[in-house]
């Protein structure tokens, strides 16, 4: 526990509560004196004698419940795959697993001549295959401890960590697995296919699992290091504390997009002669023609139309998009936003009810919370404003595609991309898990001038300068 509460006491001074060695020693004796099972007495504890101000005690609540969620097994587990677990916990085992499609069971047994032998794999094999999250994530913590990965310093150290806990976890017997059984039977090969897909999906949770980390330890350079981090972060793995200072982020970000796309466009110096205009401007000196004039094509702003899925962890996301595409309404000042979890609603007047931050909280109150389906919001979307969409539009659809096995609406979005400029998909899960579990991410990219990954302020950045660079 010592070990514990020192990392803790590193976090806060991390983030600039002035601590001395002689309260430190006092927590120490607190927690002695009253143990820690009691989660709420620990917290009173080490708040009385690590926060001595009002503005102290709130960033010791924040830093408390964050650090100690870490510290718990239970609550080790990767929010931001939580969704895609939860909506395909139904669905059948992966062929080539026992109980699956092919995998095992008596009848696949009866079917392949050399059913796979799960005991010849290595630990960490079964530990994937066996699918219980608590177990993997108790060893992904006991193999970042070994990793040293509380020593994090900055952001450039999260690949080394995430390779090193995965090794130290037991990679290369995992590898060697994989690598044997796509030599063999067909049986094998299908249960290499699901290790494959165990792997990746094992390196997403460790990137988070490292990313969450150095939210908290990097203090090497203490706030400069976090500003730092901030925009490449996960949405999904910003903590509370860390709101304002995200918001002036977008803030800041956008006044650069405003700047850059604001500027006045240079007179043209070539194409077609706008001659009525060069002979007006030839009156001043006797009919000589000194300056030419140049046709130019109208280019006019486009319209968009935000679609955003709150549902689940991908209301982060939706909380910044339109965070971002209202702070630029300066120059795209065409903007509708719609929101849903199941049905969709159109949520463009809340920001004229209430300031930004204000407008994305009521809409994630009043539309979130709900079995997402991705098939009623296409229709309601196409019935509120099908007609208004036209070659100028451009369709921003913010979500992760996960529409609980239900009818997505494919043919809806394709109607849209008939009628619209673009149709954008912006996707927070990282693509291996598009087509997984209840994903119908497959069925939506044909509808989709474009679609990539989207879960940091920098990505929202990227996509939305793009929109504004080709407007």
């Amino acid at each position: 526990m010592r070990a514990t509460l020192s990392d803790f006491v590193r976090v806060l001074r991390g983030v600039g509560v002035r601590i001395s060695t002689s309260e430190v020693l006092d927590a120490y004796r607190s927690v002695e004196k009253l143990g820690i099972d009691d989660r709420e007495l620990l917290k009173s504890a080490l708040g009385s004698t690590l926060a001595k101000t009002a503005e102290e005690w709130e960033i010791f609540d924040g830093c408390f419940d964050r650090f100690f969620a870490l510290q718990d097994m239970a609550e080790e587990l990767d929010e931001n795959v939580a969704g895609e677990e939860r909506n395909s916990a139904d669905a059948p085992p992966p062929s080539g697993l026992p109980g699956g499609g092919g995998g095992g069971g008596a009848a696949d047994a009866e079917e392949n001549e050399t059913p796979v032998d799960l005991s010849t794999l290595s630990p960490l094999s079964q530990l994937l295959l066996d699918g219980d999250v608590e177990d993997l994530a108790t060893e992904m913590n006991a193999a970042g401890q070994r990793a040293g990965v509380n020593d994090v310093a900055n952001f450039t150290q999260r690949g080394r960590f995430v390779r090193t806990i995965a090794e130290e976890m037991g990679l290369e017997g995992l590898d060697g697995d994989i690598a044997r059984l796509d030599a063999g039977e067909e049986a094998e090969r299908d249960l290499a296919v699901a290790l494959e897909r165990e792997r990746a999906r094992l390196f997403q949770r460790l990137v988070d699992f490292v990313e969450r980390r150095i939210a908290l330890f990097a203090s090497a350079e203490g706030e400069k290091v976090r500003r730092e981090l901030l925009p490449r972060l996960k949405l999904s793995n910003v903590e509370k504390r860390q709101h304002d200072e995200m918001r002036r982020l977008v803030r800041k970000m956008a006044k650069r997009l405003i700047a850059l796309h604001s500027r006045r466009r240079k007179v043209a110096k070539r194409g077609q002669l706008d001659l009525r205009k060069t002979l007006r401007g030839g009156q001043a000196t006797g009919g000589l023609l000194f300056d030419t004039h140049w046709k130019r094509k109208k280019v006019s702003r486009p319209k968009v139309m935000a679609i955003c899925d709150i549902s689940g962890s991908v209301a982060s996301v939706a909380r910044f998009l339109m965070m971002f595409l209202y702070s630029v309404s300066e120059v795209l000042p065409r903007v509708r936003s719609f929101a849903f979890s199941s049905s969709l609603h159109e949520i463009t007047d809340l920001f004229a009810e209430y300031d930004l931050e204000e407008g994305v909280a009521v809409a994630l109150q009043r539309y979130g919370n709900m079995p997402t389906d991705y098939g009623q919001a296409m229709a309601d979307f196409k019935s509120l404003c099908f007609d208004d969409i036209d070659r100028r539009t451009t369709v921003i659809v913010l979500g992760d595609g996960r529409s609980n096995y239900g009818n997505p609406g494919a043919n809806i979005l394709r109607e849209v991309k008939e009628r619209a400029g673009r149709v954008l998909w912006l996707n927070p899960e990282p693509q291996t898990l598009w087509g997984l579990g209840d994903s119908e991410m497959p069925a939506f990219l044909p509808a989709c001038s474009r679609a990539e990954v989207c879960n940091t302020l920098k990505h929202l950045e990227n996509v939305v300068g793009d929109l504004l660079r080709t407007a």
